[in-house]
């Protein structure tokens, strides 16, 4: 019995040694994954430390000494990187809001004009509106990774406010005696309020976009799953053309009067408009259950047609780079899961270093899921999506052309 087990692990062994495309990719691919992930995880774990600070664009219309006390207290913060001027020009509130629509930054504060004046009004009269600070932030953000920064800036402004509110107070008391105000009054504009009032954090989305400022969980996290789940038709596609091969069917196909394009487009024809159905409803299953926002739904069909396609080319390539079942199951994972955690699917971008945001660009995902949240958290409509519905088309004819030069309808 025991040289029977033997005798069979052996011969499994020399079938597994013979395909050595497919075992190196069995190691290579959690490798990959580890270094992908430990890049990325890299600018979450280390996201508002000192050595990667988060960049907080601030504009200061306010010409009086409260905003500029706070601006110092923020910049004071580790862990935050205060922007006040793009290549030697003040930040204006248009280029702010420019800068975060684009992606290049997160969040911007804004100080209005007559700020100060809102909080000595504030401080002066008990029933005068709170002093307002303004933050404007992508839709699309995380809003976890960014929470520390808003809890932060607001607990600076609400302790200025409340120290000016209690010398305030106290300058008030000791005039209304007849005494002078103590010389140390002075010092107390550097110290922490007992009370802290009532402030104002307005969150707004940057101009040009329409919907809500605070998309739920939800709204964030079904583009990106639905994006991931797209790729995994690579499988099933690659799978079917690898054993139609195999089992002659596409030479008795060719047999008859039919062109390998016309055989071609008729296999992945299926395959396209799975691919549809299925964002269809993972789509209508966020929309029914959860009440997601979708935003403008022919933006949101030209992005999805376009990544559809873009995932059917990647899996016809698959299909021709593969030469056993095995090394197709191999490069179907290795594609839909290590493109996955470059593109953004696991972790932000905008938190990863600069090297990983510039890999991400290459992959087709980074570029849908942009476009997914162009429409459903940005509010934007087509001519916003055309840039990404170019790209993923431009990957669909990349992953095409490398499938035609290389695959054959016979073993």
């Amino acid at each position: 019995m025991h040289r029977q087990i033997a005798a069979i692990a052996m011969k499994e062994l020399k079938i597994l040694m013979k395909d050595r495309e497919a075992l190196a990719l069995l190691f290579a691919m959690p490798v990959f994954f580890i270094l992908v992930m430990s890049f990325a995880l890299e600018g979450v774990f280390e996201a508002g430390s000192a050595d990667r600070p988060i960049e907080l664009l601030l504009v200061n219309l306010d010409d009086g000494r409260m905003a500029r006390q706070i601006t110092e207290d923020i910049e004071s913060i580790e862990g935050l990187k205060v922007v006040l001027e793009i290549n030697g020009t003040e930040l204006t509130r248009d280029g702010a809001e420019r800068l975060v629509k684009e992606r290049a930054n997160p969040v911007a504060l804004l100080f209005e004009r007559n700020f100060s004046e809102s909080v000595a009004r504030f401080v002066d009269t008990a029933k005068a509106d709170p002093p307002r600070v303004t933050l404007i932030m992508d839709p699309a953000t995380n809003r976890q990774l960014l929470a520390p920064v808003q809890a932060a800036i607001r607990a600076l402004v609400e302790r200025r406010v409340a120290t000016a509110r209690q010398i305030h107070h106290i300058r008030t008391r000791f005039s209304a005696l007849g005494g002078k105000v103590p010389e140390y009054l002075a010092g107390l504009e550097n110290t922490a309020g007992r009370y802290a009032p009532a402030v104002e954090l307005e969150i707004l989305a940057p101009a040009g976009t329409t919907t809500a400022v605070r998309p739920s969980a939800t709204e964030q996290n079904v583009p990106g799953y639905t994006v991931f789940g797209v790729f995994f038709i690579v499988l099933p596609l690659a799978a079917g053309f690898m054993r139609e091969k195999h089992d002659g069917t596409f030479q008795r196909i060719l047999a008859a009067p039919i062109s390998k394009s016309t055989l071609l487009i008729g296999k992945l024809l299926p395959y396209y408009l799975l691919n549809l159905v299925q964002i269809g409803l993972m789509f209508t299953v966020g929309a029914v259950l959860f009440g997601i926002h979708m935003g403008q739904l022919h933006a949101l069909v030209l992005v999805s047609l376009a990544l559809a396609a873009c995932a059917n080319g990647l899996g016809l390539m698959v299909a021709a780079l593969g030469r056993t079942e095995a090394q197709i199951g191999a490069l179907g994972v290795f594609f839909a899961v290590i493109l996955s955690a470059l593109g953004g699917m696991m972790v932000p971008t905008f938190v990863m270093p600069e090297i990983m945001k510039t890999f991400s660009l290459l992959t087709p995902h980074a570029w849908a899921l942009s476009g997914y949240h162009d429409v459903m958290l940005r509010g934007l409509g087509l001519p916003d999506v055309w840039k990404e519905t170019a790209v993923l088309l431009g990957f669909a004819a990349f992953f095409f052309l490398i499938a035609l030069w290389r695959f054959r309808f016979t073993d």
